[in-house]
């Protein structure tokens, strides 16, 4: 299961530039986000564990990156995360990742003022630069090809009071699978119920197709997020967190 969510995951949320190294998956985005510029170490391999470390160190230098390892309870080797802590790599942003049986545990509530789009449309992406304060020319620029990179069928939300966009947030799907990224709400907008309404379309939306099953993922202490995912009835699968050297981010 983990394994098959962290596939999911990667290409609900893709990288520009990916390469394969004996059973990792090594992602590059220019610096936009850890995910997206992480070693994953989810397959099994056969090279020697200190050789293969120290190429994937010299990669990320060399493009100027953070070296950053994605580190869940099934990477692999099995004592991948012992090793990389004695070399002083930092655990940070310990992560839940989150299911939602749709058809079991989710009742659906009529919500409004929301619109629904199908693609990554210039009107959504400037909506969510507007909700995330997003100012940097070049980030904006990246994250949008990353969106357009997107393969799997996509459900983009944003909602408006008063004419004016207060929150945004999107969907994919792959299988029979759902994941929910960036609910994002404009600062001064926060604490009226906007996120639960535009978790909700989504999964409205998930449900017309029979996808049985959503998933997302919340910064361990993020206690505003957990709260409102545990109320829709999301509950942890496991957990991920990073291995970081050279910080940046």
């Amino acid at each position: 299961m983990i394994i098959r969510i962290e596939e999911l995951s990667m290409n609900a949320w893709p990288s520009l530039q990916t390469h394969l190294y004996d059973g990792w998956i090594l992602r590059f985005s220019q610096g936009y986000t850890k995910r997206a510029n992480s070693i994953n170490p989810i397959y099994s391999s056969d090279a020697n564990i200190e050789e293969k470390i120290k190429n994937c160190e010299k990669t990320y230098l060399t493009k100027g990156l953070p070296i950053i390892y994605k580190l869940t309870k099934a990477c692999y080797p099995k004592n991948l995360d012992k090793i990389l802590e004695s070399k002083g790599y930092k655990k940070i942003d310990e992560t839940s990742v989150q299911i939602l049986n749709i058809t079991e545990d989710y009742s659906l509530e009529k919500v409004s003022g929301l619109d629904i789009e199908y693609e990554f449309t210039q009107d959504w992406i400037n909506s969510f630069v507007e909700c995330s304060n997003t100012q940097n020319e070049s980030t904006i620029g990246i994250m949008t090809q990353m969106l357009k990179n997107i393969i799997g069928d996509k459900i983009c939300v944003k909602m408006k009071l008063d004419n004016q966009i207060v929150g945004c947030g999107f969907g994919v799907i792959e299988e029979n699978y759902m994941g929910i990224f960036d609910i994002i709400v404009r600062e001064e907008d926060r604490g009226q119920g906007i996120g639960k309404a535009i978790m909700q379309e989504i999964l409205k939306e998930a449900q017309k197709r029979n996808v049985c099953k959503a998933y997302l993922q919340v910064v361990v202490g993020n206690s505003v997020a957990e709260s409102l995912y545990n109320k829709l009835g999301f509950r942890e699968k496991y957990r991920y967190w990073y291995r970081i050297k050279n910080s940046s981010i």
